[in-house]
């Protein structure tokens, strides 16, 4: 399978999801994150999180089916491309000494990445200014998750993953708290606990504050990577979809953050979503990816995800039905960030080093190709 092949199989599976046979896990019903999908790896040995949908919902995206082959490790799509299932790792089946199960905890993202949102709740929900497409709290709410997860029990579920040689990175993603800290002080505190133990890279995730010794202290306490997700170009769309966001942070503030956070973490390992699919303008979309590229800020643009239970749980985003113009729109990603030599696999640890929720490795890869 060629790269443009490759980039077209990833952008298919993100975009159309799958349908599955009846019985079949879908994934994890809420969190930070695009959730509702299972984790394969495609030819080119990256992993995909491809949506699992049912009924009138994958009518409505072309959803295509995945179906097991005799080796119950293959799967196939669409009768021509193989996929090899990510088998659930063992440390799901161990518990911390107070009796928290480790898959309450920390999750395998991909096939190496080990997540979780260290503080389950937003206060962005309390006032019904919460981003649509966030599911944060559903997890919790389930009984899949805890509220808030201590340096101890991170660090324990860490090291168990390491031990059983399932995880190259760790990747710490919060709600907003109600301080103005965005969550810092609670990654800086999981941050020193992990590297207590390990030297793994670790990535964090965090909504910009205006006290930029925050991200001077994450990298003191050994973090490798962060993000800081603007997740829209487009303005007119970010007032709409991230209504507390907007408010809270404005596009200075996240370029001044990112400015911050490039002084002490590598080009490529200071990362920002930027979502696909919301009716945001393409080339506004476009001018951010250049410009946070320019800067050595990898930009993830990432398809929307409609979740159940998230505000835009009926909504249907506009590359439905348009997959040469979201190729096209990815080929010019790819070249953006080959041109910038934003090698997403090369970075240290984010969402984009994992892979599954993006085709911009894809797309990278393709822009190499050709160059």
């Amino acid at each position: 399978m060629n790269a443009e092949d490759l980039l077209r199989l990833k952008v298919r599976l993100l975009t159309e999801g799958v349908i599955l046979p009846e019985g079949e896990s879908t994934g994890r019903r809420g969190g930070a994150g695009p959730v509702g999908s299972r984790y394969f790896t495609l030819p080119n040995g990256c992993p995909c999180g491809i949506p699992v949908r049912q009924g009138r919902f994958a009518e409505r995206f072309g959803s295509r089916p995945l179906v097991p082959t005799k080796n119950p490790a293959i799967w196939l799509h669409d009768g021509a491309a193989h996929l090899k299932a990510v088998q659930r790792p063992k440390f799901y089946d161990l518990s911390t000494a107070d009796g928290i199960p480790y898959q309450k905890l920390a999750l395998l993202h991909g096939n190496g990445t080990l997540a979780t949102t260290v503080y389950q709740s937003c206060r962005y929900w309390n006032k019904g200014e919460q981003c649509k497409f966030c599911t944060i709290p559903l997890s919790h709410s389930a009984g899949d998750t805890v509220l808030e997860k201590t340096p101890d029990q991170i660090a324990e579920v860490v090291d168990a993953a390491e031990r059983e040689g399932v995880i190259t990175s760790v990747l710490l993603t919060t709600g907003t708290p109600s301080g103005s800290d965005m969550g810092c002080e609670r990654l800086i505190g999981i941050v020193k606990r992990i590297h207590e133990l390990s030297t793994i890279p670790v990535g964090v995730q965090f909504e910009p504050s205006v006290d930029e010794t925050l991200i001077l202290r994450l990298a003191d306490a050994g973090a490798k990577a962060v993000g800081i997700h603007i997740e829209s170009a487009d303005e007119s769309i970010r007032e709409k979809i991230c209504p507390g966001k907007f408010k809270q942070g404005s596009p200075e503030l996240y370029r001044k953050s990112w400015e911050c956070a490039l002084s002490q973490f590598a080009r490529g390992n200071v990362s920002t979503f930027i979502l696909h699919g919301l009716g945001e303008d393409i080339e506004t979309t476009l001018g951010l990816v250049r410009e946070t590229s320019e800067m050595g800020v990898m930009p993830v643009v990432t398809p929307v995800r409609p979740a159940p239970g998230s505000q835009l749980a009926d909504f249907t985003p506009d590359y439905v039905g348009n997959l040469e113009e979201t190729m096209a729109f990815y080929m010019r990603v790819g070249e953006i960030l080959q041109r910038h030599h934003l090698n997403p696999k090369k970075t240290a640890a984010g969402c984009h080093r994992c892979g599954g929720c993006t085709p911009i490795q894809e797309a990278f890869d393709w822009a190499q190709k050709r160059h």
